[in-house]
């Protein structure tokens, strides 16, 4: 279940700029492309820089946790503790682990001196966020074996992430690759429909991730009442 929310925010002469967040184990997603105005002239260094190809540069990356406390007695239920507590919740379900990542990209074009407008330097991020649940008390039985849990459910949301970076590495190489357009504006439009083009197959493929693993279970990633 996806909620997509478009947002368009301007940005410098000559660049563009983009965002798109992904909201994982019960999705919830918000894109934000940037808009873009044409570019006025062309200069020298701008040809020049047109008729080299575009250096590669790393997808700039980062993986932060949070968590909530769950309290747990001696002789509770840890899944029932986790159930009761998780702040996590969608469509009447709750889940103990969600993980958000975000793909960023920005853009520099030039046009030639016939008008031909391409693109000539691009920057892609990936910020994720994992949230996890955190044991409080216990006894030492549980506390082992809510350690296995988390490291499964871990896990399981890490390969949340491999797609968010997936995504990135997507969008970063296709932008590279465009091909020039007659002007700059048609260059900006086609740009965002190409990143969103990509985020969407990725959405399917988180569906795809949570159906075949069971939101992780079958990744080791459950607790027994």
């Amino acid at each position: 279940m996806l909620r997509e929310q478009l947002r368009a925010q301007p940005k410098d002469s000559g660049s563009l700029q983009g965002h798109v967040s992904m909201k994982d184990l019960n999705c919830k997603n918000a894109c934000q492309p940037g808009v873009t105005r044409k570019l006025k002239h062309a200069t020298f260094l701008m040809t020049l820089a047109l008729m080299a190809p575009i250096a590669s540069a790393e997808i700039s990356e980062t993986l932060t946790y949070s968590d909530y406390e769950v309290a747990a007695s001696n002789s509770g239920s840890l899944a029932r503790a986790l159930n009761n507590t998780s702040p996590i919740r969608h469509d009447g379900q709750t889940f103990h682990a969600y993980t958000t990542w975000r793909v960023s990209w920005n853009y520099r074009w030039a046009a030639d001196a016939n008008g031909d407008c391409r693109i000539i330097a691009v920057s892609t991020g990936l910020n994720t966020t994992i949230q996890l649940p955190r044991l409080v008390g216990g006894s030492a039985g549980q506390r082992e074996r809510f350690q296995r849990y988390l490291t499964a459910l871990n896990q399981h949301e890490l390969g949340h992430h491999e797609i968010g970076r997936k995504a990135a590495r997507e969008v970063d190489r296709q932008l590279q690759a465009m091909p020039a357009m007659a002007d700059c504006q048609r260059l900006s439009s086609a740009a965002n429909k190409l990143a969103y083009r990509i985020v969407n197959q990725l959405k399917d493929e988180e569906r795809t991730y949570d159906l075949v693993t069971v939101h992780g279970r079958l990744q080791g990633a459950r607790l027994d009442y």
